[in-house]
């Protein structure tokens, strides 16, 4: 089957209509989405938690993962940012707290308006004593009658760190359920961590080369991922770039448009 036939089978997928952030349809194809945040300062300067959530209003996934999300910290005016978002975007969440200064804590944050049926968060693997840990958080989420796990990470600076923490990320990875990662990965599609991990889960970009998460003054770096187990066939996934999304932080969104690979056999 063609793209364009496909996309014309997904019915609400094809009318690109918004719908209620708090409103799955469950009949349609899953959409999904991931964005370093950088706590909600954008590279113009200015803390704008209320330009964040418009751009996840944009986004219109039925899963965000949200990396670099502050709560009560004095360099974000000690905003509560899960909770402002989880309120403006009236979708369930679950934060992971992997860092604690300053009186508040730093960590991800996902956000769903499909049934959320568990979370747990579990720090990673620190070997060179990084003042920032990092940690993985996994909800579990129902979609057309079955469970996804959905993991969220930020991986750390050092190649040596990352390969550790991918180390950490694997076990979680249960081979019979349906599973996405999504985060911040600090690294290419080609470096070994990402490359390890693409052993078990598929990289769903759909965008060219040319295309970047992380803007740089040459070129934009694609180190933001959305990874997919064999049961999901990807219709689409991209950078989101817009004029606001430039500004916002200084990461662009990523969105998929995710489908079952046999739906014959997507409940069984």
């Amino acid at each position: 089957m063609n793209r364009r036939a496909f996309l014309a089978g997904m019915g609400a997928l094809s009318l690109g209509l918004p719908r209620l952030c708090g409103a799955a349809d469950e009949a349609g194809p899953l959409r999904v989405a991931t964005y370093n945040i950088h706590h909600a300062e954008g590279s113009d300067g200015r803390l704008d938690i209320d330009r964040i959530a418009g751009i996840l209003r944009e986004l219109d996934a039925d899963v965000v993962c949200l990396q670099e999300v502050d709560r009560n910290q004095p360099r974000t005016e000690k905003l509560d940012m899960p909770a402002l978002l989880t309120e403006k975007l009236g979708m369930a969440s679950a934060y992971g707290v992997n860092y604690r200064f300053s009186g508040g804590e730093y960590g991800v944050l996902t956000l769903t308006r499909l049934p959320l049926l568990s979370q747990k968060n579990t720090p990673l693997a620190n070997p060179e004593k990084n003042p920032e840990p990092r940690g993985c958080l996994t909800v579990t989420v129902r979609w057309q009658d079955r469970e996804v796990d959905i993991h969220n990470t930020h991986l750390g600076l050092s190649p040596k760190e990352r390969a550790a923490q991918v180390a950490d990320i694997l076990p979680l990875l249960r081979p019979d359920t349906p599973t996405l990662l999504l985060g911040d990965l600090n690294e290419g599609p080609d470096a070994p961590a990402v490359a390890r991990l693409r052993e078990k889960l598929a990289d769903t970009f759909t965008g060219s080369k040319d295309e970047g998460s992380l803007p740089g003054a040459k070129k934009a770096r694609r180190i933001d991922f959305i990874l997919a187990s064999p049961h999901f066939q990807t219709v689409e996934s991209l950078v989101h770039v817009t004029d606001t999304t430039r500004t916002a932080s200084d990461h662009f969104p990523c969105r998929a448009v995710l489908a079952w690979r046999d739906p014959v056999h997507a409940t069984s």
